[in-house]
């Protein structure tokens, strides 16, 4: 019996090593390699999904209860570049955390409180060592679904990432108003992979036996990716009236569409991140509505059988009490779309095109008397006239 315990407690004191490649449909996004023991996490990260391309490494003091008490993390551009390496320092109790980061030899704090002392957990997107202490979190928690809070750095206050545990080799974790990603796990609860094209995020996290992240890094380091669906904007005058639309621009990046990571009949944000916001200057008829002038959020309804374009009255970030009159609330999230707030649904042509297009395109052009909102990806083109009231 001693020896077994011996056994145990040396087995928990082993080094946990995990990696894991990180996609976007065709496209490698990031590359992970982490270990644990009981007390320390150490994980280092390649990220293409920005530029330059960016080497991370973390060190964690872990809790018995599934918290971080301490972190320290360095993040660097790959090859030379004129964007500055940022060091920082996160202190962690169950009532508050302070984060410390340093760029350019000036060192900014932020003290964030816990207002309800449940202690919270650093987040990085697409960190997959802090997803796995997410869910050790949770399990010291208890329950299915559990909410574990988290802060992401920069952030002024945390917020809960919902944990649930529908079977004993899976675990999802989701964001407020939108799907889980889907983990599945080995019986002391690593990560073995995760499929995150529920989601808005589409990633899928592949688990490899070993990883040489520095040759990756040299192999990527000069192939940014960039922004994953950069932000874009269209500006025209027609008709007399000024018209602005502002949305992201997510790529095909060799997945199926529509029908595919945009499903039919579900309602869709017309491009990425933020929702998509469409301004007139003037009232305007619309595939036969009339819009009066003003901004809307605007969305899409695809489906085999016919498309419609709504447009929504709401273009902030939802809001209670006298938080809905503060002017700099924030914009509206792409998850966030409420059909009571629409003003009006629309009928949208389409038709094929000939040749694929690789990132999602929104044009306002000129026809006839008025001019046609169009919008282009994959080998579909949707147009929805409109004319002046």
């Amino acid at each position: 019996m001693h020896v077994l315990m011996y056994l145990v407690a040396v087995a928990l004191q082993a080094p946990d090593s995990e990696a894991f490649v990180i996609t976007l449909g065709k496209d490698t996004i990031g590359l992970e390699r982490y270990t644990r023991t009981a007390d320390r996490l150490v994980d280092d990260m390649v990220m293409r999904d920005r530029a330059p391309v960016i080497f991370r490494h973390l060190v964690a003091t872990l809790g018995a209860d599934g918290l971080i008490s301490h972190l320290e993390v360095d993040s660097k551009p790959v090859v030379a570049s004129d964007v500055s390496p940022i060091h920082a320092v996160g202190r962690f109790t169950n009532d508050e955390a302070f984060i410390d980061l340093t760029r350019n030899g000036q060192t900014t704090t932020a003290h964030v409180v816990m207002a309800d002392g449940r202690g919270a957990l650093p987040f990085i997107n697409f960190c997959y060592a802090l997803y796995d202490q997410t869910g050790q979190r949770a399990r010291k928690l208890g329950g299915s679904p559990v909410k574990v809070p988290v802060l992401g750095f920069g952030a002024t206050s945390a917020f809960d990432l919902t944990v649930t545990f529908p079977a004993p080799d899976s675990m999802g974790v989701a964001f407020e108003r939108d799907a889980p990603t889907l983990f599945k796990v080995d019986a002391a609860g690593r990560i073995q992979g995760v499929d995150g094209r529920l989601t808005t995020q589409q990633v899928v996290v592949t688990r490899v036996p070993t990883l040489d992240l520095e040759a990756f890094a040299r192999a990527f380091g000069n192939r940014p990716l960039g922004q994953l669906s950069p932000p874009d904007s269209v500006r025209a005058t027609i008709a007399g009236a000024a018209i602005a639309v502002d949305y992201s621009r997510p790529a095909i990046r060799g997945r199926t569409v529509f029908g595919g990571i945009v499903p039919w009949n579900r309602v869709w944000r017309t491009g990425a991140n933020l929702a998509t916001r469409f301004t007139t200057s003037a009232d305007l008829v619309i595939g036969g509505t009339t819009i009066p002038k003003g901004s809307y959020s605007v969305w899409t309804l695809p489906a085999p059988t016919g498309w419609k374009l709504i447009f929504n009255k709401q273009t902030k970030a939802p809001c209670e009490g006298e938080a809905c009159t503060v002017p700099t609330r924030a914009p509206l999230w792409g998850t966030d779309y409420a059909a009571d707030s629409d003003f009006a649904r629309v009928d949208a042509m389409t038709e094929p095109l000939p040749r694929p297009v690789e990132q999602f395109t929104i044009a306002v052009l000129p026809q006839g008397k008025g001019g046609v909102i169009r919008m282009d990806w994959e080998k579909t083109r949707i147009s929805i006239p409109f004319r002046p009231k």
